[in-house]
Protein backbone atom coordinates (compact mmCIF):
# COMPACT_ATOMS: atom_id res chain seq x y z
CA UNK A 1 0.00 0.00 0.00
CA UNK A 2 0.82 3.18 -0.85
CA UNK A 3 -0.21 6.66 0.94
CA UNK A 4 -0.08 10.33 -0.17
CA UNK A 5 -0.09 13.96 0.99
CA UNK A 6 -0.95 16.88 -0.52
CA UNK A 7 -0.03 20.60 0.72
CA UNK A 8 0.90 23.92 -0.77
CA UNK A 9 4.63 25.50 -0.08
CA UNK A 10 4.13 27.27 3.28
CA UNK A 11 6.78 30.04 4.66
CA UNK A 12 8.21 27.45 7.77
CA UNK A 13 5.72 25.24 7.97
CA UNK A 14 4.52 24.12 11.37
CA UNK A 15 5.10 20.44 13.34
CA UNK A 16 1.89 19.10 11.86
CA UNK A 17 2.98 19.48 8.59
CA UNK A 18 6.01 17.74 8.89
CA UNK A 19 4.53 14.96 10.55
CA UNK A 20 2.44 14.52 8.07
CA UNK A 21 5.37 14.24 5.67
CA UNK A 22 6.59 11.60 7.41
CA UNK A 23 3.58 9.69 7.86
CA UNK A 24 3.15 9.28 3.78
CA UNK A 25 4.97 7.52 1.15
CA UNK A 26 4.77 9.92 -1.03
CA UNK A 27 4.70 13.70 -0.69
CA UNK A 28 3.46 15.98 -2.93
CA UNK A 29 3.89 20.35 -3.02
CA UNK A 30 1.19 21.78 -4.67
CA UNK A 31 2.87 24.65 -5.99
CA UNK A 32 0.79 25.24 -9.23
CA UNK A 33 -1.95 26.82 -7.10
CA UNK A 34 -2.84 30.29 -7.13
CA UNK A 35 -0.90 32.62 -4.29
CA UNK A 36 -3.34 33.72 -1.81
CA UNK A 37 -2.22 37.26 -0.15
CA UNK A 38 -2.11 37.07 3.98
CA UNK A 39 -2.02 33.03 3.92
CA UNK A 40 0.52 30.44 5.54
CA UNK A 41 1.87 30.99 1.88
CA UNK A 42 4.09 33.98 2.64
CA UNK A 43 3.52 34.49 6.34
CA UNK A 44 3.84 32.17 9.75
CA UNK A 45 4.26 32.71 13.22
CA UNK A 46 7.12 32.37 15.62
CA UNK A 47 6.57 33.61 20.05
CA UNK A 48 7.97 36.97 21.09
CA UNK A 49 8.13 37.85 24.36
CA UNK A 50 4.73 39.84 23.73
CA UNK A 51 2.90 36.64 22.55
CA UNK A 52 2.46 35.79 19.23
CA UNK A 53 4.09 37.60 16.47
CA UNK A 54 3.73 36.88 12.63
CA UNK A 55 6.17 37.18 10.02
CA UNK A 56 5.66 38.04 6.88
CA UNK A 57 7.57 38.46 3.10
CA UNK A 58 7.37 41.71 0.96
CA UNK A 59 6.28 39.90 -2.43
CA UNK A 60 6.52 41.32 -5.53
CA UNK A 61 2.57 42.57 -7.33
CA UNK A 62 1.16 39.70 -8.86
CA UNK A 63 -1.62 39.89 -11.38
CA UNK A 64 -5.19 38.06 -9.69
CA UNK A 65 -4.36 34.75 -11.75
CA UNK A 66 -0.67 34.18 -10.20
CA UNK A 67 -0.11 30.59 -9.18
CA UNK A 68 2.82 30.42 -6.04
CA UNK A 69 5.44 29.01 -8.18
CA UNK A 70 5.51 32.19 -10.14
CA UNK A 71 5.10 34.24 -7.22
CA UNK A 72 8.11 36.66 -6.69
CA UNK A 73 9.74 37.92 -3.57
CA UNK A 74 9.44 41.91 -3.32
CA UNK A 75 13.44 43.24 -4.87
CA UNK A 76 12.52 45.67 -1.45
CA UNK A 77 12.18 42.62 0.08
CA UNK A 78 14.34 43.49 3.27
CA UNK A 79 15.88 39.73 4.08
CA UNK A 80 18.30 41.19 6.87
CA UNK A 81 15.21 42.68 8.49
CA UNK A 82 13.71 39.32 8.23
CA UNK A 83 16.44 37.11 10.08
CA UNK A 84 17.21 40.08 12.87
CA UNK A 85 13.59 39.15 13.80
CA UNK A 86 13.93 36.40 14.18
CA UNK A 87 17.52 36.27 15.68
CA UNK A 88 15.85 38.88 18.60
CA UNK A 89 13.13 36.32 19.72
CA UNK A 90 14.96 32.85 19.04
CA UNK A 91 18.41 34.22 18.93
CA UNK A 92 18.98 32.36 22.34
CA UNK A 93 17.73 29.11 21.82
CA UNK A 94 20.67 26.48 21.81
CA UNK A 95 20.15 25.33 17.85
CA UNK A 96 19.06 28.96 16.28
CA UNK A 97 22.68 29.02 14.21
CA UNK A 98 21.54 26.02 12.71
CA UNK A 99 17.72 27.63 11.93
CA UNK A 100 19.13 30.49 11.08
CA UNK A 101 21.72 28.54 8.28
CA UNK A 102 18.64 26.27 6.94
CA UNK A 103 16.78 29.57 6.16
CA UNK A 104 19.64 31.97 4.61
CA UNK A 105 20.63 28.79 2.17
CA UNK A 106 17.22 28.45 1.38
CA UNK A 107 16.68 32.16 0.77
CA UNK A 108 20.65 32.24 -1.60
CA UNK A 109 19.05 29.54 -3.88
CA UNK A 110 15.34 30.76 -3.90
CA UNK A 111 16.52 32.68 -7.09
CA UNK A 112 13.89 35.04 -5.69
CA UNK A 113 10.72 32.93 -5.64
CA UNK A 114 8.59 32.82 -2.94
CA UNK A 115 7.63 29.01 -3.39
CA UNK A 116 11.66 27.69 -4.06
CA UNK A 117 12.37 29.55 -0.95
CA UNK A 118 9.42 27.84 1.02
CA UNK A 119 10.47 24.95 -0.57
CA UNK A 120 13.84 25.03 0.12
CA UNK A 121 13.44 25.55 3.98
CA UNK A 122 11.13 22.52 4.22
CA UNK A 123 13.22 20.45 2.42
CA UNK A 124 16.30 21.41 4.16
CA UNK A 125 14.36 20.74 7.43
CA UNK A 126 13.27 17.07 6.25
CA UNK A 127 16.38 15.76 4.93
CA UNK A 128 18.37 17.19 8.58
CA UNK A 129 15.81 15.52 10.62
CA UNK A 130 16.18 11.93 8.22
CA UNK A 131 12.38 12.35 6.89
CA UNK A 132 12.53 9.62 3.94
CA UNK A 133 9.47 10.21 2.09
CA UNK A 134 9.34 10.31 -1.80
CA UNK A 135 8.31 13.93 -2.52
CA UNK A 136 6.98 15.48 -6.34
CA UNK A 137 5.92 18.35 -6.91
CA UNK A 138 2.42 19.12 -8.55
CA UNK A 139 3.87 21.48 -11.61
CA UNK A 140 5.58 18.28 -12.78
CA UNK A 141 2.22 16.09 -12.49
CA UNK A 142 0.61 17.85 -15.72
CA UNK A 143 -2.61 17.20 -13.40
CA UNK A 144 -5.47 19.63 -15.72
CA UNK A 145 -7.28 22.06 -13.82
CA UNK A 146 -10.59 20.90 -12.32
CA UNK A 147 -12.45 21.19 -8.95
CA UNK A 148 -9.70 20.88 -6.49
CA UNK A 149 -11.32 17.49 -4.27
CA UNK A 150 -11.24 16.11 -7.55
CA UNK A 151 -7.46 17.08 -8.55
CA UNK A 152 -6.44 15.85 -5.24
CA UNK A 153 -7.38 12.25 -5.79
CA UNK A 154 -6.73 12.71 -9.51
CA UNK A 155 -3.00 13.29 -8.15
CA UNK A 156 -3.23 10.44 -5.82
CA UNK A 157 -4.19 8.19 -9.14
CA UNK A 158 -1.07 9.14 -11.27
CA UNK A 159 1.63 8.59 -8.26
CA UNK A 160 -0.62 4.96 -7.64
CA UNK A 161 -1.32 5.61 -4.32
CA UNK A 162 -4.10 3.76 -2.65
CA UNK A 163 -4.82 6.29 0.39
CA UNK A 164 -4.75 9.69 1.25
CA UNK A 165 -3.91 11.51 4.09
CA UNK A 166 -5.71 14.78 4.64
CA UNK A 167 -5.12 16.98 7.09
CA UNK A 168 -8.05 17.98 8.97
CA UNK A 169 -8.42 22.11 7.75
CA UNK A 170 -9.67 20.15 4.63
CA UNK A 171 -12.10 17.82 6.20
CA UNK A 172 -15.35 20.91 5.53
CA UNK A 173 -14.88 20.51 1.53
CA UNK A 174 -14.11 16.98 1.48
CA UNK A 175 -17.16 16.37 3.54
CA UNK A 176 -19.20 18.56 1.33
CA UNK A 177 -17.81 16.55 -2.22
CA UNK A 178 -16.07 13.44 -1.64
CA UNK A 179 -14.73 11.94 -4.64
CA UNK A 180 -12.60 9.20 -2.69
CA UNK A 181 -16.14 7.44 -2.55
CA UNK A 182 -16.12 4.11 -4.46
CA UNK A 183 -12.55 5.70 -5.97
CA UNK A 184 -9.89 3.23 -4.95
CA UNK A 185 -7.99 5.79 -3.00
CA UNK A 186 -9.26 5.54 0.61
CA UNK A 187 -9.65 8.99 2.82
CA UNK A 188 -8.00 9.15 5.65
CA UNK A 189 -7.74 12.44 8.04
CA UNK A 190 -4.10 12.86 9.91
CA UNK A 191 -4.79 13.29 13.42
CA UNK A 192 -2.19 15.02 15.26
CA UNK A 193 -2.18 16.63 18.70
CA UNK A 194 0.53 19.24 19.17
CA UNK A 195 3.75 18.20 21.20
CA UNK A 196 5.16 20.37 24.15
CA UNK A 197 8.76 21.60 24.33
CA UNK A 198 10.85 24.13 25.77
CA UNK A 199 10.07 27.56 24.47
CA UNK A 200 10.80 31.04 26.09
CA UNK A 201 8.75 33.55 27.13
CA UNK A 202 6.31 32.30 29.59
CA UNK A 203 3.87 29.34 28.73
CA UNK A 204 4.24 27.06 25.75
CA UNK A 205 2.59 28.53 22.91
CA UNK A 206 1.40 25.63 20.33
CA UNK A 207 1.16 25.86 16.26
CA UNK A 208 4.18 28.09 16.04
CA UNK A 209 6.41 28.21 12.62
CA UNK A 210 8.34 24.86 12.20
CA UNK A 211 11.76 26.71 12.51
CA UNK A 212 10.56 27.76 16.04
CA UNK A 213 10.90 23.79 17.52
CA UNK A 214 14.09 23.53 15.28
CA UNK A 215 15.74 26.47 17.38
CA UNK A 216 14.79 24.78 20.41
CA UNK A 217 15.39 20.96 20.16
CA UNK A 218 17.38 21.01 17.25
CA UNK A 219 17.53 18.85 13.77
CA UNK A 220 18.54 15.31 16.51
CA UNK A 221 15.23 15.64 18.66
CA UNK A 222 13.04 17.31 15.77
CA UNK A 223 11.51 13.98 14.01
CA UNK A 224 10.98 12.20 17.60
CA UNK A 225 9.68 15.32 18.69
CA UNK A 226 7.00 15.78 15.92
CA UNK A 227 6.28 11.93 16.25
CA UNK A 228 4.89 12.25 19.86
CA UNK A 229 1.77 13.92 18.65
CA UNK A 230 0.56 11.24 15.88
CA UNK A 231 -2.51 9.83 16.65
CA UNK A 232 -4.48 6.90 14.53
CA UNK A 233 -5.82 8.34 11.30
CA UNK A 234 -9.52 8.96 11.43
CA UNK A 235 -11.83 8.17 7.73
CA UNK A 236 -14.16 10.74 7.18
CA UNK A 237 -16.93 8.60 9.03
CA UNK A 238 -15.55 8.71 12.14
CA UNK A 239 -14.50 12.48 11.78
CA UNK A 240 -18.05 13.67 10.62
CA UNK A 241 -18.97 11.85 14.21
CA UNK A 242 -16.05 13.31 16.36
CA UNK A 243 -17.14 16.88 14.76
CA UNK A 244 -21.01 16.65 15.50
CA UNK A 245 -20.75 15.93 19.30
Amino acid sequence: MKTAAIMQPTLMPWLGYFALMDAVDIFIYLDDVQYVKRSWQSRNRIKSPQGELMLSLAIAKQTTTSTIQHVRLSESNNHEKFIKCLNANLGKAPYFEFAKFVIQQSYDESEGYLAKFNIGITERIADAIGIKTERHFASNLSIEPMEKASRLLAFCKTVHADSYLSPIGSYSYLNESNPFDNSGVKLWFHNYSHPTYTQAFGEFAPYMAGIDALSWVGPENFLSLIRTGNRAPQPIEQLQIRLAA
